[in-house]
């Protein structure tokens, strides 16, 4: 059902080049940080991104891979067991690593996470990030979401699974198969590969970034000793913000992926008065020079 609702996501571009994460790069690892998770010195104390705890997940079959695919897709398939086969895998690249990303997310939440209720995300370059779910549903998140940002995954995702109502943080696997799968997209065309049609690759990270800022303002009434205390929560999704952020940037003019509607969402986002609780809720969490500088208010 994901991969339909894929040929209809688009992509935010500007002149800006998106570089993914490299295999062993440590952004955001710290050898040493203060109580509150973060760097006491220097240009990370002031950065809500540095202080993510990441789980090294190295690839489970080098030898995968193909110069059509190119490197995001490559990174994602060579990180998924060799046990799965191709229960993940469709011909169609971005639904390709959409796909793969959840068949990586779910082996880590069953074999690799602590224990307790805790959901994991791949983020390619050997990162993963393990995050405790906050002690709410996921349709406590409805409310948060105003009529005018429902976007088009809106009713598939927040309404109709109700089988993960006791996951709050589905929506951060979606999410983050929404940004992998744009990594792809995005990469294939700076690389000259892309062979696919439009299809709005980049709307996917730009929508659930929005539902991300909701869990974490359902999570601020519903569970606020997490929303205060719980660092790694905090900082991934400021991480996760910021990448997406940056593939909508690189990839939202581009033709493969540009769509009106995309920027008329980004728009609302940053503008309308119904939005102001999340831009609050934002700067709360991260500082209103970081909110204005990854998400434009």
């Amino acid at each position: 059902m994901r991969q339909q609702w894929l040929a209809g996501v688009f992509v935010l571009a500007t002149a800006c080049h998106y570089e993914p994460p490299a295999a062993g790069d440590d952004d955001g690892v710290d050898a040493a940080v203060s109580a509150d998770g973060q760097e006491p010195d220097g240009p990370a104390a002031n950065d809500p991104t540095a202080c993510v705890e990441w789980f090294t997940w190295n690839e489970q079959q080098p030898n995968l891979g193909q110069a059509s695919w190119g490197t995001q897709l490559t990174d994602i398939a060579r990180h998924i067991p060799a046990q799965y086969g191709d229960t993940y895998w469709f011909d169609e690249p971005i639904t390709a690593g959409h796909e793969t990303t959840h068949g990586i997310q779910a082996h880590l939440r069953n074999y690799e996470a602590p224990p307790g209720h805790v959901n994991a995300f791949y983020v390619l370059g050997n990162k993963a990030a393990f995050v405790v779910e906050p002690n709410m549903r996921k349709s406590d998140i409805k409310p948060f979401i105003v009529t005018a940002l429902r976007g088009p995954r809106y009713n598939l995702y927040l309404e109709q699974q109700t089988e993960w109502d006791d996951t709050p943080l589905y929506v951060f696997d979606e999410w983050t198969a929404y940004v992998n799968g744009a990594e792809v997209g995005v990469g294939q065309v700076q690389a000259g590969i892309y062979t696919g049609e439009w299809t709005d690759a980049v709307m996917g990270p730009l929508e659930f970034t929005l539902y991300a800022i909701a869990t974490a303002k359902a999570a601020k009434q519903k569970d606020p000793t997490y929303y205060a205390t719980n660092m790694q929560f905090r900082c991934f999704t400021a991480w996760n913000i910021k990448r997406a952020m940056a593939l909508y940037e690189a990839g939202h003019n581009m033709t493969q992926f540009e769509w009106d509607t995309q920027e008329q969402y980004a728009t609302k986002l940053r503008t309308m008065p119904e939005a102001e609780p999340l831009r609050e809720v934002a700067r709360e969490l991260w500082g209103a020079d970081w909110t204005q500088s990854v998400l434009g208010f």
